[in-house]
C-alpha cells in the first residue's frame, strides 16, 4: 500500500458499492504503478484523483457484485471482460530516465448493448465532452471524424443484425497517460458497419482516412481534396507491393485528442506472420527505413522478441513462433478472434513524417511462458542493456497486481510487449491486465493467496 493511496483513503468519500469496488481494485493497481515508476507525490495524487473522479464511474459492473457470466457488457480489453489495461513504458539507459504509466479503458454506459446504445459509445462521447474544459489542449476534432465515418449509427438496424446472430462488442477505447506535461487522452476506434460481415474492408478504411481534414502549414495553399501524407504513401506502397505487407490486415485507428496538427495517426494492423524475418521487414517497410543505427536496433529487437517469446537466442529468423499456451477466453471476440494470435503493428501516418513510425506488439497472453518467467526474462534483458534501474520496483509492482494468484501459475497479467525505434533506442512497453474477473479475485477465499514481495535474488 503506497503512501499516496493511504493518504487518499483517509479523505476521499466512499463511492457507491459498484464504483467503490472498482476503486479499491484499480485504484490500488494504479497507485502501485505510479509509485514503482518513481512519480513525484504530486503526480501520484494527480493520477489517482483523476482515476477516482473520471475513470472509475465509467467502468461498468464491478467484480464481486455480479457473476462474470452475467455481465451486461464484456469489454474486449481483457480476455475475461475487464475494461481496463495498464501499461509500463520502460526507462531507457539514460541515468535520468523513468518509466511512464498510462492505461486504456473502455467506458461502459448504462444502456450498452441495447437499442439506446448498441455499440457502447455514449459513455465515451460523454466522457470526452466532459473532459474538454478540464484538460488543457484536449481537442476532439479527429475523434469526431472517426466516430462519424467508421460506424453506421442506425441503432434499429444494428439491433436487428444482432438479433439475427450479429455480434455486438467493443468499438471505442480511451487511453489516459500521465506525463510531465499533464494528463493526455487518446481514442482508439474498432469500426463496425452494417452488413460488414467480418473485419472492415480496406476500401472503407480508405474512404474514412481520405476524408480527414487537415489545414496545411502554408495557409496560401488550398487544403488537399484527399488526406495524403508521405508516411501514408510509403505505407500504401508497402501494403500493396510487399509480400509481408500483403499479410497485414487493418483492425483499428488511434489518435491523440489534441489539435490535428499535433496528433499522431496510428493505424493498427494484424498479421499471422511471426518469424523475425517478417518483423525485420515490417519494421523497416521492406528496407525503406534504413541506416547503421537501424541495423543495430534490429539486432537488439531480435533479442528482445526472442526473450519475450521464450525462445532460444539462436531461434531461426525464418521460423514461426510456436504458441506458448492456449488462450483462456470468456468473451466473444467475434471477428477479432483471429487477432489474439499473431503480431500487431501500428504505423503512424500523420503529417510531418517521410516514413511511418512503426511499433510491434507481441501478445504474451499467447506466446511465451508464465508471467513470472516472462518478468524475470524481461528484467534480465533490461539489466543486460543498461536499463535495469527500475527492475526491482517492477517486480514488486507486478507481485502487487497479482494478489489473486501466483505469477508462476498463469499468464496474461502481462498481455503484450511492444517496441518502436525512437531517438536511436528501443522504446519498450509492457502492457498489464487487471484480470478483474479472474476466479482468484471473485471466488470466496479460504486462505490468503498472496506471497511476499520477491527478493532481488529470486528474480532469475
Amino acid at each position: 500500500m503506497t503512501e499516496a493511496w493511504k493518504a487518499l483513503s483517509h479523505c476521499l468519500p466512499k463511492l457507491n458499492a459498484n464504483d467503490e469496488a472498482w476503486w479499491q481494485l484499480t485504484g490500488q493497481h494504479l497507485a502501485s504503478l505510479v509509485d514503482a515508476a518513481g512519480y513525484s507525490m504530486e503526480k501520484q495524487y494527480e493520477a489517482l484523483l483523476f482515476h477516482y473522479h473520471w475513470t472509475v464511474p465509467y467502468m461498468g459492473q464491478a467484480p464481486g457484485l455480479v457473476a462474470p457470466e452475467n455481465l451486461k457488457w464484456k469489454s474486449l480489453l481483457g480476455l475475461d471482460g475487464t475494461p481496463i489495461e495498464y501499461s509500463w513504458k520502460w526507462n531507457t539507459a539514460s541515468p535520468n530516465s523513468k518509466p511512464g504509466i498510462r492505461y486504456v479503458v473502455e467506458p461502459i454506459g448504462e444502456y450498452a448493448g441495447t437499442e439506446v446504445d448498441p455499440m457502447n459509445q455514449q459513455a465515451s462521447l460523454d466522457l470526452l465532452h466532459r473532459l474538454k474544459p478540464i484538460l488543457k489542449g484536449l481537442d476532439n476534432t479527429w475523434a469526431q471524424h472517426f466516430f462519424s465515418t467508421l460506424f453506421d449509427h442506425d441503432n434499429a438496424r444494428i439491433m436487428k443484425e444482432a438479433a439475427a446472430g450479429g455480434h455486438l462488442a467493443s468499438t471505442i477505447h480511451l487511453a489516459v497517460e500521465y506525463n510531465d506535461k499533464g494528463t493526455a487522452v487518446k481514442t482508439y476506434f474498432f469500426p463496425r458497419k452494417l452488413e460488414q460481415g467480418g473485419l472492415m474492408p480496406m476500401s472503407d478504411w480508405k474512404s474514412s482516412v481520405d476524408a480527414l481534414e487537415f489545414e496545411p502549414k502554408d495557409q496560401s495553399s488550398p487544403a488537399p481534396a484527399v488526406f495524403q501524407t508521405p508516411a501514408r504513401t510509403a505505407l500504401d506502397n508497402y501494403l500493396a507491393n510487399n509480400a509481408y505487407g500483403k499479410h497485414l490486415t487493418p483492425i483499428s485507428m488511434a489518435i491523440d485528442n489534441v489539435a490535428p496538427e499535433k496528433s499522431r495517426l496510428k493505424w493498427y494492423f494484424h498479421t499471422t506472420q511471426t518469424s523475425y524475418a517478417s518483423v525485420r521487414d515490417t519494421m523497416t517497410l521492406g528496407g525503406l527505413i534504413k541506416g547503421a543505427k537501424v541495423d543495430a536496433l534490429l539486432d537488439d529487437l531480435r533479442t528482445l522478441v526472442n526473450v519475450t517469446n521464450g525462445v532460444p537466442e539462436d531461434f531461426p529468423e525464418d521460423a514461426e513462433v510456436p504458441a506458448g499456451s492456449e488462450l483462456e477466453v470468456t468473451c466473444d471476440f467475434g471477428d477479432l478472434t483471429s487477432v489474439l494470435r499473431g503480431y500487431l503493428y501500428y504505423f503512424d501516418i500523420a503529417p510531418g513524417k517521410e516514413t511511418p513510425e512503426v511499433k510491434i506488439f507481441v501478445p504474451t497472453r499467447y506466446y511465451g511462458r508464465d508471467d513470472l518467467t516472462l518478468a524475470r526474462s524481461l528484467t534480465k534483458w533490461m539489466e543486460k542493456n543498461g536499463r535495469g534501474a527500475h527492475c526491482e520496483r517492477y517486480m514488486s509492482m507486478l507481485e502487487g497486481l497479482a494478489g489473486h494468484r501466483d505469477l508462476k501459475d498463469g499468464k496474461g497479467l502481462q498481455s503484450y510487449v511492444s517496441c518502436l525505434f525512437k531517438k536511436g533506442e528501443l522504446d519498450v512497453t509492457t502492457y498489464l491486465g487487471a484480470e478483474a474477473f479472474h476466479e482468484g479475485r471473485t471466488a470466496p477465499k479460504q486462505t490468503p493467496k498472496r506471497r511476499g514481495t520477491l527478493k532481488r535474488d529470486e528474480w532469475y
